[in-house]
C-alpha cells in the first residue's frame, strides 16, 4: 500500500506540533535504558498506564538495571509485579530478562535480536528499539491502527492490525527522523482525542488533513456517527 507523501508529511507535522504540549510524562518514558524501556512494555501489555506507574516505579527502583534483578528473589519480584495481574506475563518477563542475562548481560536494543526470545512479540521488540533507542520501527497495536486507519482512510472491522496494508500504512507514516515523540504523540492523541467509541473530531489536531469523518466512509471505521 503506497500512501501520498504530502499527506504523510502533514501527519507526521501536526502531530509533532501537537506533542509539544500534549505528550504526557510517564516514568517510562524518554528512558535510554532498554531493560528500563523492556520491562514497561511486558507491564503495559493488556493494563492501563494508572495501573503500571506505581508498580513500575517501584520495581525501578528496587531493581535499577538487569544485574540488580538478576540477584533478585523471584518470589519477591512475583509478588510486587501481582498488582498487574496476567500471571503468564509476569512469567514470560522473569524469562527474557534472565535469557538475556544469560545472552549478553544486558538487554540489547536491537529489536532483531529481542524478538528471537520466545515471549517478546514484533511490538515489544519494536517499542524497545525504538524508544529506547530512538529508531523508526512499525509499532502496530490499538493506538496507531486506530489513528492511521481513520486519517488514511484503511477498513478497521475485523483484525485490521494484522492486515498487510495497515502494517504497510504504519510503516510508511512513522516518522524516521524522529519516531519516539512521533508514536507518543500518536498513543496520547488515541487516548485522549481518538477514542475508540464517539470521538472528540473537533478537537482533533489532525482534523484538517482531513480524517475520514465523511458519512460514506464511516462503515468500518470503529466510529460511531453522533449528531
Amino acid at each position: 500500500m503506497t500512501i501520498n507523501k504530502k499527506k504523510i508529511d502533514r501527519v507526521r507535522k501536526v502531530l509533532h506540533r501537537w506533542g509539544k504540549t500534549h505528550i504526557r510524562y510517564y516514568p517510562w518514558r524518554y528512558r535510554d535504558d532498554p531493560y528500563a524501556v523492556l520491562t514497561a512494555e511486558f507491564m503495559l501489555h493488556r493494563t492501563q498506564k494508572r495501573q503500571v506507574e506505581q508498580v513500575y516505579s517501584e520495581f525501578m527502583k528496587a531493581y535499577p538495571t538487569l544485574k540488580v534483578f538478576k540477584k533478585a528473589d523471584r518470589n519477591q519480584v512475583r509478588e510486587m509485579l501481582s498488582p498487574l495481574g496476567l500471571n503468564w506475563r509476569i512469567e514470560g518477563m522473569l524469562a527474557v530478562l534472565d535469557s538475556l542475562w544469560d545472552q549478553y548481560q544486558a538487554v540489547p536494543p536491537e529489536k532483531e535480536k529481542l524478538i528471537r526470545e520466545r515471549n517478546v512479540g514484533q511490538y515489544i521488540a519494536g517499542a524497545t528499539a525504538t524508544f529506547a533507542k530512538n529508531e523508526p520501527h512499525a509499532l502496530i497495536d490499538t493506538n496507531t491502527v486506530r489513528v492511521v486507519g481513520r486519517v488514511f482512510g484503511i477498513n478497521l472491522e475485523g483484525e485490521a492490525r494484522r492486515r498487510k496494508e495497515m502494517r504497510e500504512a504504519v510503516e510508511q507514516v512513522c516518522d524516521p527522523e524522529n519516531p519516539r515523540d512521533f508514536y507518543y504523540a500518536m498513543i496520547d492523541l488515541a487516548h485522549q482525542i481518538c477514542l475508540p467509541r464517539k470521538p472528540s473530531c473537533q478537537k482533533c489536531p489532525l482534523i484538517d488533513v482531513p480524517c475520514i469523518m465523511g458519512s460514506d466512509v464511516l462503515k468500518g471505521s470503529g466510529i460511531e456517527k453522533t449528531d
